[in-house]
C-alpha cells in the first residue's frame, strides 16, 4: 500500500513539474523577475516610487488566476516602531511615521505622522485625533485610487479591494496595486517569530537575517470597515523569501494545494470564502512544525495530506494564526457562522474520500489516472527525464519577452546602465548574464525611442545630430535582443522615410525568421533547433534564433499610422500595445512599398497580411492580440484604398477580445472612411 501511495506521488509530482514548472523552470522565473525588479529600481525611484513585486507569480507560479500583484510605497517616508529610532533619519529629507496601537488587534497598527509630508496624497490622507496627527488608511487608500484614474496612464476601471487597487491588465488576468508604507526595523509584536524559527529549525539562520534585513510594509486596511485609522501589518517580502527557500517538493505541494482550493474546494461554492493567501500559511505551519515529515517528491501527496488535514482542523476551529504574528487570527471576520459550517462540512466530505479526492482536480486528473491504471509504470522524478533542455531555453526567453523598460529621461537612462554595472561587478547568477544582454537591448531600444520623441516633440535644433543618435542606439541593441528587435530599426527608417534601408531590414527579417531552428513563443523544431544551437551561449541563441512581438509603448511614437490608437489605448489605461511579429513585418512591407509608389506589391504584401489573420489559427496572432490585429488591417487596407475591406477587418476588430480597448478607435476608423464603404 506505501509502494503504491509513493508511486502515486512521484506521478503527482511529475505532473506538477510539467503543470506547474521544474526545479530550474521556476528558478529562471524568480531570476528574471529579481533581475529585472533591481536594474529597474532605481528608476522607479527617481518616479517618486520604490515598488516590488508580490504574489504567486514572483514566487514562481505561471497558472491561469496567478494575478499580478505589487506595492508601491514612498521611499523617503520611514516608518519606525519606536521613538528612539527617529534619530537614524535626517529631517525634512525624510518624513517619520511612528506605528501606534497597544489598544488595537494584534497585527493592526495606527500611523501617527511625526514629520511633514511633502506628498499631498499623504498629507490630504491626515486626520487630528488628541492633538496628533495620523494618516487615515480610508482616505490614502481613496486617494490613491483617485490617482490611478487619473495618471499619465489612468486605469478608468479600477476599482478598490481590500487594501489594493484592482484593475484588468489581460483578458481575465487582473492586477492588484497596493500602495503602503515601509519600516526597515521588525515589529515587536512579530519578535517571537525570531525565536521560534530557530527553535524549530525552519528557515535558517541565513533566511532568517534576509528576512529580518528586508522589514516589513504597512498596507491599508483595518480590522473591520469602520477602523479607519488602523492599517494591517504585511510580511509580503518576508513570504516571498520564505517561498524562495522551499525545496521544490515542498514548492509543489504549496502549488498542489493551490490548484484542490482553485478547482475543487472553491469550485463547490458560489462565494468562494478561503484564498491561496490562507493556503501558503498553512505551508508554511506544516513546514516548520511537522518536523517528522519527508519532504521528496515519493512522498508528496503525505505531505499534501498533512496540510489539508491542518486546513480541516483551523476551520473547524475558526482560527488560521498569521505565520509572523499567530496571535492575529486571518478567520476572524471570514471564516465565521454558517459560512464556517458550511466549509467544514464540505472539506470533511472531501476528507472521506482519502487522497483520490485529488480526482476531482482537473488539472492532476490525467497524472493520478495513468498512475491507477498501470500499476507497473514508474516515474522518474529527475528533472532531466521532466523536462528537456530546449523547453529550458523556452522558458527563459518567454520570460523575458515579459518584462518591460520604458525610459522617460536620460538620467533613467543612466541610473538603468550604472545599476548593470554594478550587478556584474559583484558577480552574477547562472542565468544573469543573459539577463543582463536582454535587458541592456531593451534599454538601449528604449533610449533611443526617447531621443526620438524629443526630436519630433522640442523641435531639436540639430535633427541630423540626434538620428545619426537614434540609429546608433538602435543597432547596437540589436548585438544584444531577439532576432526579431531589426523590426523597431525598420520602423525608425520607414518614419525617417528612408524606405529602401527599412525594406533592407525586413528582407534581413523575413530570411533569418525562416530558419528552421527558430524560436517563436513555444513553437520550435526541436530536433533541428538542438543540433543548431547544441554548443551556443544563452545569449547567442537569443540572438539568432529567437523571435518575438512587437511591443509598442503609448507613450512613444512608432509609426504615425498608429499613433491614434495608441493614444486611445492609453486613455483606456493600456500601457502597451502588443503586436504579433508577422503582422507587424507584413504591415511595414504594405505602408513601405506603398510609400515607394509600388501598387503591386503593397497589394501582395497587403494580400499577405489578409491571408494570416484568415487562416491562422492563433500561433502566429494570438487570440488575445487580434484586436489589434484587425484593426491594423483595416488601416493598411484604408491606406490603399480598400475601403470595403478596411469597414470588414474595423467590424472584425470590434468583435475580437477587447484586450487593447480599442472600441472608441474602430469607430472613429469606421466613420472617417467613405460613405461608400459604409
Amino acid at each position: 500500500m506505501m509502494d503504491h501511495l509513493h508511486r502515486l506521488s512521484e506521478a503527482v509530482y511529475v505532473g506538477l513539474c510539467r503543470e506547474v514548472g521544474s526545479p530550474t523552470e521556476v528558478r529562471i522565473r524568480r531570476e528574471v523577475m529579481d533581475t529585472v525588479e533591481m536594474v529597474n529600481r532605481p528608476v522607479y525611484i527617481m518616479r517618486g516610487f520604490d515598488r516590488m513585486q508580490s504574489g504567486s507569480r514572483r514566487e514562481g507560479f505561471r497558472l491561469i488566476t496567478s494575478d499580478v500583484d505589487w506595492m508601491f510605497w514612498y521611499p523617503d517616508h520611514k516608518v519606525i516602531c519606536d521613538l528612539s529610532q527617529i534619530s537614524l533619519y535626517r529631517i525634512p529629507q525624510h518624513t517619520v511615521i511612528l506605528m501606534e496601537g497597544d489598544d488595537l488587534p494584534t497585527g493592526f497598527t495606527r500611523l501617527n505622522l511625526m514629520t511633514p509630508s511633502n506628498d499631498a496624497k499623504v498629507s490630504s490622507s491626515c486626520v487630528i485625533r488628541n492633538n496628533n496627527v495620523f494618516i487615515s488608511s480610508a482616505l490614502f487608500r481613496d486617494y490613491h485610487l483617485d490617482f490611478e484614474r487619473t495618471c499619465n496612464v489612468p486605469l478608468p476601471n479600477v476599482f478598490s479591494h481590500g487594501p489594493c487597487s484592482t484593475h484588468s491588465i489581460l483578458h481575465e488576468l487582473e492586477a492588484d496595486n497596493a500602495f503602503c508604507f515601509q519600516s526597515h526595523y521588525w515589529p515587536t509584536s512579530a519578535l517571537p517569530w525570531i525565536q521560534r524559527c530557530c527553535k524549530k529549525g525552519w528557515p535558517n539562520l541565513n533566511v532568517i537575517s534576509d528576512i529580518l534585513s528586508g522589514g516589513f510594509h504597512v498596507v491599508p486596511i483595518g480590522s473591520a470597515p469602520e477602523n479607519e485609522l488602523e492599517w494591517r501589518i504585511s510580511f509580503s517580502r518576508g513570504e516571498q523569501t520564505l517561498v524562495y527557500s522551499m525545496n521544490h517538493c515542498q514548492f509543489m505541494c504549496y502549488g498542489l494545494f493551490k490548484l484542490f482550493l482553485k478547482e475543487v474546494i472553491n469550485c463547490q461554492t458560489n462565494t468562494p470564502t478561503l484564498c491561496s493567501y490562507f493556503i501558503k500559511t498553512i505551508v508554511f505551519w506544516v513546514i516548520q512544525t511537522n518536523t517528522s515529515l519527508s519532504w521528496t517528491p515519493d512522498n508528496l501527496l503525505s505531505c499534501f495530506w498533512e496540510s489539508f488535514k491542518l486546513l480541516i482542523y483551523m476551520v473547524y476551529k475558526g482560527e488560521c494564526p498569521n505565520f509572523f504574528i499567530p496571535q492575529n487570527n486571518m478567520f476572524r471576520q471570514k471564516v465565521t457562522g454558517s459560512v464556517q459550517t458550511s466549509l467544514f462540512s464540505q472539506m470533511y466530505d472531501l476528507y472521506c474520500k482519502g487522497i483520490s479526492c485529488l480526482l476531482l482536480s482537473q488539472t492532476m486528473r490525467p497524472y493520478i489516472r495513468i498512475s491507477i491504471l498501470n500499476r507497473t509504470l514508474r516515474f522518474c522524478t529527475d528533472e532531466s527525464r521532466i523536462i528537456s533542455k530546449t523547453k529550458l531555453d523556452i522558458c527563459l526567453f518567454s520570460e523575458l519577452s515579459m518584462s518591460h523598460h520604458s525610459i522617460q529621461s536620460f538620467d533613467e537612462f543612466a541610473v538603468c546602465i550604472t545599476q548593470m554595472e554594478r550587478m556584474i561587478r559583484g558577480g552574477l547568477t547562472s542565468y544573469q548574464p543573459v539577463i543582463i544582454q536582454y535587458i541592456t537591448s531593451n534599454v538601449l531600444r528604449n533610449t533611443a525611442i526617447y531621443v526620438q520623441r524629443c526630436i519630433y516633440k522640442n523641435g531639436t535644433r540639430n535633427k541630423v545630430y540626434y538620428k545619426a543618435k537614434v540609429d546608433t542606439l538602435l543597432r547596437l541593441s540589436l548585438k544584444f535582443g531577439f532576432l526579431s528587435d531589426i523590426l523597431y530599426l525598420s520602423m525608425h527608417f520607414y518614419r525617417t522615410r528612408r524606405y529602401e534601408d527599412s525594406l533592407s531590414c525586413l528582407h534581413k527579417t523575413q530570411e533569418r525568421m525562416s530558419f528552421p531552428y527558430v524560436i517563436y513563443k513555444d513553437h520550435v523544431n526541436v530536433d533541428v533547433y538542438r543540433h543548431c544551437m547544441e554548443r551556443k551561449t544563452l545569449g547567442t541563441k537569443m540572438r539568432r534564433a529567437v523571435v518575438g512581438d512587437i511591443d509598442i509603448y503609448c507613450i512613444y511614437s512608432y509609426l504615425d499610422e498608429l499613433m491614434f490608437e495608441q493614444e486611445i489605448s492609453n486613455n483606456n489605461g493600456i500601457a502597451i500595445l502588443h503586436i504579433p511579429i508577422l503582422m507587424m513585418l507584413h504591415t511595414l512591407f504594405i505602408l513601405n512599398h506603398h510609400r515607394l509608389g509600388d501598387t503591386v506589391r503593397s497589394q501582395q504584401s497587403l494580400q499577405d497580411l489578409h491571408t494570416l489573420l484568415l487562416y491562422d489559427d492563433g500561433i502566429y496572432v494570438p487570440h488575445l492580440y487580434r484586436d489589434i490585429s484587425w484593426q491594423i488591417l483595416g488601416i493598411c487596407q484604408q491606406i490603399c484604398g480598400d475601403y470595403s475591406g478596411s469597414l470588414q477587418s474595423f467590424r472584425y476588430s470590434s468583435q475580437q477580445i477587447p484586450l487593447h480597448k480599442l472600441q472608441e478607435a474602430t469607430k472613429f476608423r469606421i466613420s472617417s472612411l467613405p460613405i461608400v464603404a459604409v
